[in-house]
C-alpha cells in the first residue's frame, strides 16, 4: 500500500490495513452491467447524475450484502454513489 503514495507523490490522509484469511476462496470479482429493473449500472462520469443508475448501484450492493455472510468490500467512484 506504500507504493502508490510514492509513485503519485502524495501523502494519504487515511490508510488502513485489514486482516483477511486466505484459507478459503474469499475474493470474487463481479461485473454487473444492468440492475434488477434492466437499467444500466455504470460508474461512467456522464452517468453519475442519473439517479436511476445510482439507485441500481445501491440496490445491487444491498442485495449482495444480504446474501454474502462475511461482508463485502465496495469501491465507490464518487461521493454521490457512496451516499
Amino acid at each position: 500500500i506504500d507504493l502508490y503514495p510514492k509513485l503519485l507523490q502524495f501523502k494519504p490522509c487515511v490508510s488502513e490495513s485489514l486482516q483477511m484469511s486466505t484459507f478459503r476462496p474469499c475474493i470474487r470479482p463481479l461485473v454487473i452491467t444492468r440492475g434488477s429493473d434492466q437499467l444500466a449500472v455504470s460508474t461512467k462520469f456522464e452517468d453519475r447524475s442519473d439517479m436511476g443508475v445510482v439507485r441500481n448501484y445501491g440496490a445491487m450492493l444491498v442485495e449482495l450484502c444480504s446474501a454474502i455472510p462475511d461482508g463485502v468490500v465496495a469501491f465507490f467512484t464518487s461521493y454521490s454513489y457512496m451516499e
